[in-house]
């Protein structure tokens, strides 16, 4: 079993639970983490992003309208605004009132179990102070060797980078609409240098995946099917998010 380029010690593909275990309970909330712990995954990938009032939340999407109904951008928003919403009716009944976290409460939850790809979230350029809370927390909490960081904006892993030297980073990157047409092949690692890639797997040909191989960490999202994840391990492939973590984690599937 190959070893894991990123965290030593650890078996390659590393798996992370994309937004904990979306297909279990809503994405990104405390009950998607605590099913990380349940199925025993490795990593968990989550998305931080700064509030108006300074403080860290847990969130995918700029604007919160898609879970909560609420129209509003977290950067726009203070915290007591947003942990009035319901963020987890969206999903089901059952998670009615759930709130989006605070970054601080995922990781008291989940602490040195698991192994974090955190996505920084900002489509601003402005210095918020985004990177220097969430170094702050992951030192805190005496993660610095269980994380990387990973963003589509590499200003924010630039100036992550000038905080932290030794912490990995991992550029994001697909050929989504919503991503600037100027950064939809990788370019913005050539604004910061980073260890890892980490492209759509839509996009993740065998061509691609050998130029790149001998100069970054691959990683790739998001690999909910068996056959995919199994291609991707024979090619040596270092971390993967999938929506189906549990799955791949469970025993039913075997990697």
């Amino acid at each position: 079993m190959a070893e894991s380029p990123i965290f030593r010690g650890e078996k390659s593909p590393l798996l992370f639970g994309h937004r904990g275990c979306p297909k279990l309970a809503p994405e990104n909330n405390l009950s998607s983490f605590k099913k990380i712990l349940e199925f025993r995954v490795p990593g968990v990938e989550l998305d931080v992003q700064i509030c108006r009032s300074g403080e860290l939340v847990v969130y995918h999407d700029n604007n919160m309208k898609r879970t909560t109904g609420f129209d509003g951008y977290i950067v726009d928003h203070d915290l007591t605004q947003i942990r009035s919403l319901d963020n987890g009716s969206f999903f089901s009944e059952e998670f009615k009132n759930e709130k989006i976290p605070l970054f601080e409460e995922v990781l008291q939850l989940l602490g040195d179990k698991v192994y974090y790809d955190i996505e920084l979230k900002a489509d601003y350029i402005k210095n918020r102070g985004l990177e220097r809370k969430v170094l702050q927390m992951i030192k805190d909490f005496h993660l610095e060797n269980r994380v990387l960081i990973s963003s589509f904006n590499p200003v924010l892993l630039r100036r992550f980078r000038k905080l932290s030297p030794t912490i990995p980073l991992s550029l994001i990157y697909s050929n989504s609409k919503e991503v600037p047409p100027y950064f939809r092949k990788g370019e913005g690692r050539y604004l910061v240098k980073t260890q890892g890639l980490k492209p759509d797997c839509k996009i993740l040909d065998k061509k691609l995946f050998d130029r790149l191989k001998s100069k970054y960490n691959l990683m790739t999202w998001t690999v909910d099917d068996e056959k995919t994840f199994r291609k991707l391990q024979r090619w040596g492939i270092s971390g993967i998010c999938s929506n189906r973590a549990d799955f791949f984690a469970s025993g039913k599937f075997v990697y």
